[in-house]
């Protein structure tokens, strides 16, 4: 065991006498170095060899590149790379390989073998190490990927890439992934051979004219792929509309592009999302005026809400339209705009069921047109579509209110019956909006019943009444102390409550000209009986207040860090212990 180690230590006084001799490291420090090595060297001659003593070697030595790459820059010497850093990167190398072979199937240090490799430019390495870990990682499409990716882009090699990704459909012949990034390499492959065509064209230079063929610029190979794709990837509309964003990417693709559309139409006559595209698609057409493009992607969404008659090619109609609004145009065309959006969204509300954002969005248009009684009917007519949307009743809520004149009594009437539907309808976990809203409103346009709302958000589920009870006690300060004290009592009766509403009813009666003392000491009782075993702040504050020399009793002060000490659970004990050490001190 001890020679292996003394052998490691010696391959690496080489560049270690090096460090010491260019002036990068000291004596002392190169010794140190030695003791490290030597210690995680020990580690891994161990019978039962474990990960982590493998990636602590490595981050060790990386850690060491690291240190080498700032003092050379500190002293402006950069020579002798080869005999310090390349002879590093090898050892780092061999205790990846090491680590992969030990321990397989840990992917991550398969990926950092690689990034290791791809920062310090080892080509060959890499090459050699994707093909392994692709044995017993096969299964994973990503790894295929990545692996060709690397041979495409890094190691210009678009022969072995198709190679791996051929390889990859063996073993995935269903992935869309791979697919797609197949198709992407063979538009890459002809991007490269027509800009070298192009450089070798501006030289002037012979060239063999068959090896140069127009159907490879032309990118047949991807076109190859594309039908391969689609026979073993049939019916699926998104995977097929997938591949054209994929052509934009490059600039000799547009006769492909026009034989996807006319394919995707044809196998997909029915797909929504498909339609929705070719009408997007007018908008990029190079020929005729802004105008004449959009009412050209109209005629396209008029067709196929004709022929489909969906909610969601409605949907998709009307969200393009009100998309359109808010691009630059003349005042005309925004106009025409506007006028078509009111026009779509009209009838797509007589003949489908349109979407939340829809609604939303068609509600808001009307308002900007200044259409308050259009807005308002059409905000109804979206919560009787979806009664439990919230977003949809806040909005019918705000616009009624703004309709309907507030000091009138049966106004007042028809918008208490309004917000009583609002929150029945929708569930009580997503109502606390709506009965904050309803709050609000009360308080402002009939004060008189603000406490029987209060009363009926206390008698609704955890999530609105604990919020209520803040609620409350915020209203009841602005009727009287007499009333706070009152409601106070009121809520505690009927717990749990949260810490939140006992701070603030203490803060309330601490901020009193004449604060007594015994009431808030008596609320505290109140809170840690509720919270004293997960909240070690609340018995700080409660210290705190007992070691006021003008309002507490400093002799309690022991008495309740016994009893928080007993009360407080796991780790809340820590966190107490140590905040009250800070609060002995004077630091907190």
């Amino acid at each position: 065991m001890a020679e292996f180690v003394q052998q490691s230590i010696e391959e690496a006084l080489p560049e270690l006498e090096q460090l010491e001799r260019v002036g990068l490291f000291t004596n002392s420090e190169i010794k140190s170095i030695i003791k490290k090595k030597r210690s995680y060297e020990y580690r891994l001659v161990r019978r039962q060899k474990e990960k982590d003593d493998f990636l602590r070697y490595i981050q060790y030595e990386i850690s060491l590149l690291t240190l080498i790459k700032t003092r050379r820059e500190k002293i402006r010497y950069f020579f002798k790379k080869e005999e310090i850093e390349f002879n590093i990167v090898s050892r780092v190398a061999r205790l990846f390989k090491r680590a992969c072979t030990l321990f397989p199937d840990d992917l991550n240090i398969w990926l950092s073998y690689m990034e290791f490799l791809k920062k310090w430019n080892k080509k060959i390495m890499l090459s050699k190490m994707l093909t392994k870990m692709l044995k017993i990682h096969g299964n994973n499409p990503g790894m295929w990927i990545m692996a060709s990716k690397f041979e495409m882009e890094d190691n210009n090699s678009s022969e072995n890439a198709r190679s791996l990704l051929l390889r990859a459909l063996r073993h995935h012949p269903t992935s869309q992934k791979i697919w797609q990034e197949y198709f992407r390499m063979e538009l890459m492959h002809a991007d490269k051979i027509r800009k070298r065509w192009a450089l070798l064209k501006q030289g002037n230079m012979k060239t063999d004219e068959e090896e140069m063929t127009d159907n490879v610029m032309e990118g047949l190979a991807a076109k190859v792929v594309y039908k391969k794709a689609l026979q073993a990837i049939s019916n699926d509309a998104n995977f097929h509309m997938s591949f054209i964003p994929i052509l934009k990417q490059f600039d000799f693709t547009q006769k492909l592009e026009d034989e996807i559309y006319a394919d995707v139409q044809t196998s997909h006559p029915s797909n929504e999302l498909v339609w929705d595209a070719i009408a997007r698609r007018c908008l990029t057409l190079k020929t005729g005026e802004q105008q004449e493009l959009e009412e050209q992607c109209y005629k396209v969404y008029e067709e196929a809400s004709t022929k489909l008659n969906t909610d969601k090619i409605w949907c998709l109609y009307a969200a393009f339209c009100l998309e359109r609004i808010d691009q630059d145009g003349s005042t005309k065309l925004k106009e025409k705009r506007v006028e078509q959006a009111t026009q779509v969204l009209t009838t797509a509300g007589k003949h489908s069921k349109l979407s939340v954002d829809i609604y939303n969005k068609w509600v808001r248009l009307l308002l900007r047109l200044g259409m308050l009684e259009k807005a308002t009917a059409t905000a109804v007519m979206a919560t009787e579509a979806y009664q439990d949307s919230v977003a949809l009743w806040s909005q019918r809520l705000t616009l009624h209110s703004a309709l309907l004149e507030t000091g009138d009594k049966s106004s007042k009437k028809i918008m208490c019956q309004l917000i009583d539907e609002a929150v029945t309808k929708v569930k009580p976990e997503d109502a606390l909006l709506l009965w904050e809203y309803s709050l609000d409103w009360y308080k402002k346009n009939d004060p008189n019943n603000v406490e029987l709302i209060m009363e009926r958000g206390l008698s609704e589920k955890a999530e609105i009444s604990m919020v209520f009870t803040e609620h409350y006690l915020d209203w009841a300060v602005s009727q009287g102390i007499g009333k706070l004290r009152k409601a106070y009592k009121k809520l505690v009766s009927s717990r749990p409550l949260p810490p939140a509403f006992y701070h603030k009813y203490i803060q309330i009666e601490l901020s009193e000209e004449s604060p007594k003392v015994g009431r808030i000491r008596a609320a505290y009782e109140d809170a840690v009986k509720e919270a004293g075993s997960t909240n070690p702040g609340l018995w700080l504050e409660y210290i705190r207040l007992e070691m006021d020399p003008a309002m507490g009793k400093p002799e309690m002060v022991s008495k309740l860090h016994w009893r928080a000490m007993k009360a407080l659970a796991g780790n809340y004990t820590e966190e107490f212990v140590t905040k009250y050490t800070l609060l002995q001190a004077g630091h907190l």
